[in-house]
């Protein structure tokens, strides 16, 4: 048994590697429910912030006091 790593676009299922799949060939869906809607900057603040803030209040803290540098203009899309 091969195990590949998948996510579901709404329609298919999306391999995330690389496996020469046979027409027809029958394979086994596990679902891990685990899985959640957190951002990766989310799950990181999680493992690694000693604080009483939640990940969320640390993000909106950060956007509040990020400044756009000159340098790259009024309506750079980099920094929206």
């Amino acid at each position: 048994m091969t195990v590949i790593k998948a996510y579901y676009d709404g329609k298919n299922f999306i391999p995330l590697q690389h496996f020469n799949f046979k027409p027809r060939q029958q394979v086994l869906i596990v679902v891990d429910e685990n899985e959640d809607d957190e951002t990766p900057a989310q799950k990181f603040l999680k493992l690694s912030w000693a604080g009483n803030e939640s990940a969320d209040e640390i993000l909106s803290e950060i956007g509040k006091e990020r400044v756009n540098s000159s340098r790259f203009g009024e309506n750079s899309a980099l920094f929206d």
